[in-house]
């Protein structure tokens, strides 16, 4: 299992989506869209599947998560 990813627009960062599903169900799943709370940069961002990815690495959520708490 691996979290689904999207790009911060305002800062080019990845986030976590909150979703987290494996690699094959992803590709296989229909389009949609969704909305997420940026750990980053404080907006909500909407987004469409095409324009996310799943990670396996464990390395990317603790960044997201680090800024976060920096903004506090």
């Amino acid at each position: 299992m691996g979290l689904v990813m999207i790009r911060c627009p305002q800062t080019g960062r990845e986030i976590p989506t909150g979703f987290e599903m494996e690699i094959s169900d992803f590709q296989r799943a229909p389009v949609f869209f969704s909305r997420v709370q940026c750990p980053v940069c404080a907006c909500e961002h909407e987004w469409f599947a095409q324009d996310a990815w799943v990670c396996d690495s464990p390395d990317t959520t603790p960044s997201a998560w680090d800024a976060f708490v920096d903004r506090l």
